[in-house]
C-alpha cells in the first residue's frame, strides 16, 4: 500500500540508500533515492493513513459518508473491519468504498468474511487468499 504514496521531489533525499548498480553484488555501489513511500520507514504508516483518509474524503459526496466513516473509524493503517446487520449493507458498503479508493488509485482488496454471500459478490482477486474453511455453513 505505501508504494501508492510518492514522496515529494525535495523530500527524496531524505529516503535515500545505497545499493550495487543494477542489483549486481560485483558492480559498484550507486546512491538511490526512493520515490514513493515504502515499508519500514517510520513514517510510512502515518503518510497511509492520511492519504487513505484523503482519497475518503473526497469520495465522500460520490459514494456515501458511510464508505468515508468506515475509512476513517474502522481501519488501521490499510486494514479495516467492520460488522454490519446484513450482507447486503456489506457488499454494498464494500462496493462503494473500492470505487471511491479506486479514484485515487487505492486498491481495497483482500476481502474475507464468514458470509459466502459476501465473498462471491467480489472477483477472487478482490478476496483474501488462504483463508481456512471452518464449515461454519454448515
Amino acid at each position: 500500500m505505501f508504494y501508492g504514496f510518492l514522496v515529494k521531489e525535495d523530500h527524496r533525499n531524505y529516503l535515500r540508500f545505497l545499493w550495487h548498480k543494477d542489483n549486481d553484488l560485483t558492480k559498484e555501489i550507486t546512491e538511490y533515492r526512493m520515490r514513493v513511500h515504502v515499508f519500514g520507514n517510520s513514517p510510512s504508516p502515518a503518510v497511509a493513513i492520511y492519504g487513505l483518509r484523503r482519497a475518503a474524503q473526497e469520495g465522500e459526496k460520490k459514494y456515501g459518508s458511510d464508505s468515508r466513516h468506515f475509512v476513517e473509524r474502522h481501519f488501521y493503517v490499510d486494514d479495516g473491519l467492520i460488522s454490519l446487520l446484513t450482507e447486503d449493507e456489506a457488499i454494498n458498503l464494500l462496493k462503494r468504498t473500492q470505487a471511491s479508493l479506486a479514484q485515487s488509485n487505492l486498491k481495497l482488496h483482500k476481502i474475507a468474511s464468514n458470509s459466502i454471500t459476501v465473498m462471491q459478490a467480489f472477483s477472487p482477486g478482490d478476496l483474501a487468499v488462504g483463508l481456512k474453511d471452518l464449515g461454519l455453513d454448515e
